[in-house]
């Protein structure tokens, strides 16, 4: 049988065990909370700042709790450093799965451009921190007193009026592509319609309809200019009617241009579109650049047309 003394001692050793690991838990936890808060600034980050923080929530608390010099003090400092580049390692792993961001990201807060039906959070850190006036924190710094208070609910930004109109050209589009994918001309007048625009005919029809003497159609220069009036929320048609083809096809060929990114060389807007060939039509569909519909030398053509209406 162990003796009183020994099993005092066993005791102690258990005792002191669990207080180091307390020390190390609690000192992780206060670092992944500073990484988190200095992560999530305004501003860039100063050593100070930091210095700040861990004092305001477990500086003074640990000297009182574990005893400066101590080994027990030794382990908190281990857990602060382990918190603190855990929270980084983390990151850099979610940064590494994900397509939306590379490692610019780390540096100055830059991040890839989302998708057409994607954007930024509202807790974004912005490229450039801000200069004067301000310290660097998203709502009150940890190193100041404060009261205590209740986060106000995140509010979705205000949508604008020709978002609002893109948006629903693309729905339309979305709609109406399914039953018509098989003309262009059934298409963008089936479309055209629920948008409360009056078109018909062939495609060359349509065509002679929007450039007419006294349309109120609008002429647009090219690809580019297309693309803003589509984001403006009007209802943008593109096309080439049979003859101006190279060489010259038997039908013409309309489209409807969207809001979207334009094609790697910078010709061809986003778009949809019919076709009565099923290989073509399979690509209208999803809002893709008109490159895959128009070759380069028919697309970027004098004789191409691209017309606006603000339906």
């Amino acid at each position: 049988m162990l003796s009183t003394a020994a099993a005092n001692r066993d005791l102690s050793d258990f005792a002191l065990n669990w207080m180091y690991w307390g020390a190390f838990g609690f000192g992780l936890v206060i670092g992944w909370f500073v990484y988190y808060v200095n992560r999530y600034r305004k501003g860039d980050v100063q050593l100070g700042d930091i210095t700040t923080l861990i004092g305001a929530v477990g500086g003074a608390v640990v000297v009182q709790l574990f005893g400066l010099g101590t080994g027990i003090f030794g382990a908190y400092g281990v857990g602060l450093a382990v918190g603190f580049f855990g929270y980084f390692l983390v990151l850099v792993g979610l940064v590494s799965k994900s397509p939306n961001f590379s490692a610019d990201w780390f540096l100055d807060g830059r991040r890839k451009n989302p998708g057409p039906n994607e954007g930024y959070g509202t807790q974004e850190r912005p490229p450039m921190a801000p200069q004067g006036g301000q310290d660097g924190f998203y709502g009150s710094n940890p190193g100041a007193p404060m009261a205590l208070r209740m986060p106000e609910p995140a509010r979705a930004p205000a949508t604008t009026s020709d978002e609002s109109n893109a948006r629903k050209v693309i729905e339309t589009c979305k709609a109406q592509w399914p039953a018509t994918k098989g003309s262009c001309n059934g298409f963008v007048t089936a479309v055209a319609s629920e948008l409360g625009v009056t078109l018909s005919g062939t495609a060359n029809q349509i065509l002679d309809h929007i450039t007419g003497q006294g349309s109120e159609w609008k002429a647009l220069s090219d690809g580019v200019a297309a693309k803003a009036a589509a984001e403006k929320g009007s209802l943008v048609i593109a096309g080439l009617r049979s003859g101006d083809f190279t060489p010259a096809d038997d039908h013409g060929h309309v489209v409807i241009v969207v809001a979207g990114p334009m094609n790697p060389g910078g010709w061809a807007p986003a778009a949809y579109w019919g076709s009565i060939n099923s290989a073509i039509a399979a690509k209208g569909g999803d809002g893709s650049p008109l490159s895959l519909c128009f070759r380069k030398v028919d697309g970027q053509s004098a004789k191409f047309v691209y017309r606006s209406f603000d339906w």
